[in-house]
């Protein structure tokens, strides 16, 4: 017989083969018998192991991938976690990442004890299912919810959870060993605090300094991203801390950087997604010999024991979360299902004690049995309750989040481009160039236009820190293509480009700029760029800039005009003809302010030099551009001026 059909299959075809057919044929079985797709992938890794067919063996290349995707799979997690939503529901979060730590820890102890453990071994087995791994997060994220208010709660739980695991660990063995002492928890704690303190503000500035020098190209940041992912988890296990703590916090430290909407974030999704994190899935099955624990029957009755009070605990754990937080019947029946899972982390922890001496392979067993059972219902309870929570409203996006930019002219475009990352940068956000053709373009032309368009400003969108998708689609009219991408992409903005001609319905994108202004969902820049290089942001601000309908128009120009001067590292100045005290209502004190009594039609002239970049509002009042915008562009050669319509 070849060796390559020899079994345990070690051959690299035949390895792929099994493990590509376990990733297809798991879920199809799944739905047949109406399991969670997740449930599908463990009972396929349970058929084809050691224990089942003895297709695969749980050795080196499984157990590689497979704790590459528990990896992936944390690290996507602190992505897709949005930090603002995560300060939000801090209160819960703390109550949960309480109650889902101690609980459990406790309850499972005690079980553990009244069954004839030592109290070392029943606190060192507690602390395997104190933590939980989010095995059915990807449910969470097909139903669309993992910005939910109990996805981000239990998100917080699992870090808090997983430390505190890893502390009990440490100290059981340690405490068995003898070693326990100050030298260890100077070690234990420095780890931590070294590891934080370098994630948090170490990751943050090297993945700008390589956004926005090396990582123009989409392949190099894909490769840095992964980098950056696998690093923490190694320099976390280097200090002592679980790896999968390390990948979650370098997710953290990186959502940012990686937009949730961006080719990025598209690219890094599909490998976990459909390798990876089935791998982990697979592999987590093949732990289990289903021969070897049912002639264990007392390893049956241990495991079903620690089965219930590892999910009880848990159980119990959202309950002061819901005193606190009033979450709905199916959010907590949620955080239950994603908080209940044990897998590849459990069965480490039991080794440990193992290897020790504190338990044997009765207790080995009951923590495998424990795996399985808590796997399928995690997977049951995640899916049953996802179902019944509606996706939550879209927030207003930031400014940044995806500006649209329609382009005609490839010089200016580039200009464009610049100011249109320059705005996005701080929001990690989406730059969108837009061609609109007529609907006699031909295919050629099309796909000649798309990539011209991609090859001219990829590299200053990318090269400014933020991610870019050209576009080149088919509509009626310019201004009716533009403002359908806009609604269709969930634009945050739209930058114009403008000639600055005293007809203001003159654009570069050709169309009646008026009617896009008018007609747009979403604030609209309108920007006629200079060739210099800017040396300065000048904001200008006049009495109707603080009627009350203008005032939020007002707030945004402060906050473009402090975007772009933070991008281009030039001083952000306030020119004004109001009493200071009115216009510090609404710029902060770190900006400069100056003040000059004359109309700035006559004072930015003198004030300004060319390079400079020019802000001023347009009036909410008005349908489009008014007649001051066309006097500021005459009088003010060589600055680049940008109009901001708010809506």
């Amino acid at each position: 017989m070849p060796d390559a059909l020899r079994l345990p299959f070690d051959e690299p075809a035949s390895f792929f083969v099994v493990v590509f057919l376990a990733i297809l044929v798991g879920p199809i079985l799944a739905r047949w018998v109406r399991l969670p797709a997740i449930v599908g992938l463990v009972l396929v890794g349970v058929a084809i192991g050691s224990g089942g067919a003895g297709l695969l063996q749980r050795d080196g290349t499984i157990e590689l991938f497979g704790t590459a995707g528990l990896l992936y799979l944390m690290f996507l997690a602190g992505l897709d976690l949005d930090r603002e939503s995560f300060a939000r529901e801090r209160k819960g979060a703390l109550v949960f990442s309480l109650s889902t730590t101690v609980l459990p820890l406790v309850v499972t102890t005690l079980a553990g004890m009244a069954l004839g453990l030592e109290f070392l071994a029943a606190a060192l087995l507690a602390s395997a299912f104190t933590s939980h791994t989010l095995v059915t997060y990807p449910t969470v994220q097909r139903f669309g919810l993992a910005e939910t208010r109990p996805a981000v709660i239990s998100l917080g739980g699992t870090l808090v959870s997983t430390i505190v695991a890893l502390l009990v660990l440490a100290v059981v063995a340690a405490a068995h060993s003898g070693t326990l002492g100050p030298v260890f928890w100077l070690s234990f704690v420095g780890g931590i605090v070294l590891f934080f303190a370098a994630a948090f503000t170490g990751l943050p500035r090297l993945a700008q300094w390589f956004f926005t020098g090396l990582g123009t190209d989409r392949t190099v940041r894909y490769s840095f991203t992964l980098a950056i992912a696998f690093g923490a988890a190694l320099l976390a296990e280097v200090l002592g801390i679980e790896p999968i703590v390390g990948a979650f916090v370098a997710g953290l430290a990186l959502n940012r950087f990686v937009p949730g909407d961006a080719l990025l974030m598209e690219r890094i999704q599909f490998l976990g997604s459909s390798l990876l994190i089935p791998i982990f899935l697979v592999s987590t099955g093949m732990l289990i010999d289903p021969v070897e624990l049912i002639t264990d029957p007392e390893g049956l009755v241990l495991g079903a024991v620690l089965t219930v009070a590892a999910v009880g605990s848990k159980v119990l754990a959202v309950y002061p979360t819901r005193a606190v937080t009033k979450l709905t019947r199916s959010e907590i029946g949620m955080m239950v299902g994603l908080t209940t899972a044990q897998a590849a982390g459990a069965l480490a922890a039991a080794i440990v004690a193992l290897d020790i001496g504190l338990i044997g392979v009765t207790e080995v067993n009951a923590v495998v049995l424990v795996i399985l059972l808590t796997c399928v219902l995690s997977g049951a309870l995640t899916e049953r309750f996802a179902r019944s929570i509606p996706r939550p409203d879209r927030p207003t996006p930031k400014i940044g989040k995806t500006v649209v930019v329609p382009i005609a002219d490839s010089n200016r475009g580039q200009q464009l481009v610049e100011v249109a990352a320059a705005v996005a940068r701080r929001d990690s956000g989406v730059v969108v160039p837009l061609t609109v053709l007529n609907f006699d373009a031909a295919p050629d032309e099309v796909e000649r236009l798309r990539d011209e368009l991609t090859s001219e400003v990829e590299s200053v969108a990318l090269g400014s820190g933020a991610d870019l998708r050209s576009m080149v689609r088919i509509d009626v009219t310019a201004s009716a293509g533009m403002l359908h991408t806009a609604i269709e992409s969930g634009a945050s903005s739209i930058l114009l480009g403008w000639k600055g001609y005293a007809a203001r319905s003159s654009s570069y994108f050709g169309e009646d700029t008026d009617a896009i202004i008018t007609l747009s969902p979403v604030p609209v820049l309108v920007c006629r760029p200079a060739d210099l290089a800017p040396s300065r942001v000048v904001l200008d601000v006049i009495d109707r800039d603080f009627s009350p309908v203008a005032r939020p128009t007002t707030q945004l120009c402060v906050e473009v005009g402090e975007r772009i001067a933070r991008h281009f590292g030039v001083p952000f100045v306030v020119l004004t003809d109001q009493h200071p005290d009115l216009v510090r209502q609404v710029v902060h004190e770190e900006v400069e302010l100056v003040t000059d009594e004359r109309d700035s039609l006559q004072s930015l002239p003198d004030r300004t030099v060319p390079g400079d970049i020019v802000i001023g509002g347009m009036p909410p009042t008005r349908a489009g551009l008014d007649r001051r915008a066309s006097q500021l562009a005459r009088a003010l050669p060589g600055r680049t001026l940008l109009m901001v319509s708010g809506r």
